[in-house]
């Protein structure tokens, strides 16, 4: 049975696997000195996707079930569904050409989509049986002032970039800016302050 867990075609699902107990017997290990690592992320913001965020952004963190999980729980499903994919699949193949395993690049890629798959659905659904956060709305007027830094894109009159900002509250924002003087032009990595809302993105000028 070892030969099996431990053949290196297997040997990344065993060692995903193996990091899921060890997490476990950590937490257990934590609970009874009093904390919880499972914990230890409950006070980071999740990241809060505003309607002025490019869609792909978007798209991409709640296909995969990352804003209706904690990351840790997240990441201990999912290493447990590639474990698990990955195991079978080498069971299977090898019951039917008689002890050959898929080679490490064919089952670990197949694993590790089946898991995603697996952890979006499974996570959508254990999503509903955890505690919900109250959800926090904001106003216009909240972002006017605030510091935000360019991260993708070049912002110039009519030609918006998208900036990411944190609120008061610790949560992360994605909106899109241009500049509010006519002659100025933002780049990534520059900050800038909000100073008002428009139809389509935000008008900013540069921080000091």
């Amino acid at each position: 049975m070892s030969a099996f867990f431990f053949h290196d075609a297997n040997f990344l699902f065993t060692a995903a696997i193996g990091i899921v107990v060890m997490l476990f017997l950590v937490e257990l290990a934590s609970i009874i000195i009093g904390t919880s690592i499972l914990g230890v992320f409950d006070d980071i913001p999740d990241p809060e996707i505003d309607i002025d965020s490019p869609p792909k952004l978007t798209t991409i963190v709640d296909a995969l079930a990352l804003n209706r999980l904690p990351i840790m729980i997240w990441f201990i499903l999912f290493l447990s569904l590639f474990s698990f994919c990955g195991l079978l699949l080498n069971t299977f193949h090898a019951f039917v050409t008689q002890g050959r395993f898929f080679a490490v690049l064919v089952s670990v890629p197949i694993a590790m989509l089946a898991a995603l798959f697996l952890t979006t659905r499974l996570g959508k659904m254990l999503a509903q049986l955890l505690p919900k956060k109250a959800p926090i709305t904001f106003a216009n007027e909240d972002f006017i002032g605030v510091v935000a830094q360019i991260t993708i894109g070049i912002a110039r009159p009519s030609v918006p970039a998208e900036v990411k900002l944190k609120d008061k509250h610790g949560q992360l924002h994605y909106l899109l800016v241009e500049p509010f003087d006519p002659n100025e032009t933002f780049v990534k990595g520059d900050k800038v302050i909000l100073v008002k809302k428009g139809d389509n993105c935000w008008f900013a000028t540069r921080s000091l």
